[in-house]
């Protein structure tokens, strides 16, 4: 069961396509598992056309197609950010084995590149032409914890596989978790499974307590 959602802010920038590739991507990711959410943003975007219909049309200069399209032609080639979601990943990491097939498809080829963090948590970087944000997995071994940490920017936690708790609950697949710069947490997995979670990091973590002596190695690397 699903209990933590995407607030509806998030959900209406997501419809109108104003939200970052690397959050988008973890909205999508939380569609998958979410009804309610999906079919909320189904909704956002029926109201967003009925009301492009409504608006008065507007004379526009003989020019401006021609201009529009010479600047769609300047632009550099880009990779798609994500794959066709009818062809399978090649990737052969067993984590990977059991993801949803839209996370399946941003992951690469060969294995991940896994590197841990501590004895029971590791990160894979997705790779995605990202700026601003570092996307990611997360795994953190059955009865493993991640050491406590606030942050200094936004981090967006999607749940894919096995669970996780924190002094503000427990967390199932599909849900959505948002932490603000400040807040301070400290994840621990179930004890029978490992969890894996999608991640959207704004900021490098900063631990606390005696942890925090291991701060400059962990890395920020937007994608």
């Amino acid at each position: 069961m699903i209990n933590n959602c995407p607030d509806e802010t998030l959900l209406v920038e997501y419809a109108s396509g104003t939200l970052s590739t690397a959050p988008s991507i973890a909205v999508t990711t939380h569609l998958k598992y979410c009804d309610k959410c999906a079919n909320a943003v189904r909704t956002l975007g029926f109201i967003g056309g009925s009301l492009l219909e409504c608006l008065e049309e507007e004379e526009v200069s003989a020019g401006l197609l021609d201009k529009v399209l010479d600047r769609i032609d300047s632009q550099p080639e880009q990779r798609p950010v994500v794959a066709d979601s009818t062809v399978n990943s090649l990737t052969m990491d067993p984590v990977a084995s059991g993801l949803p097939e839209f996370v399946r498809n941003l992951l690469p080829g060969e294995d991940l590149n896994w590197r841990n963090l501590t004895g029971s948590l590791e990160v894979a970087p997705i790779q995605i032409g990202e700026e601003n944000f570092e996307l990611s997995l997360h795994r953190i071994h059955a009865g493993g914890k991640a050491p406590e940490h606030s942050h200094r920017g936004k981090e967006i936690t999607v749940v894919l596989r096995g669970s996780f708790s924190d002094e503000d609950g427990v967390y199932q697949p599909g849900d959505f978790l948002v932490r603000e710069e400040g807040d301070t947490h400290r994840p621990y997995a179930a004890r029978n499974e490992e969890c894996v979670c999608l991640s959207v990091l704004e900021a490098p973590i900063k631990l606390t307590g005696i942890k925090r002596v291991f701060n400059p190695f962990i890395s920020f690397s937007p994608s």
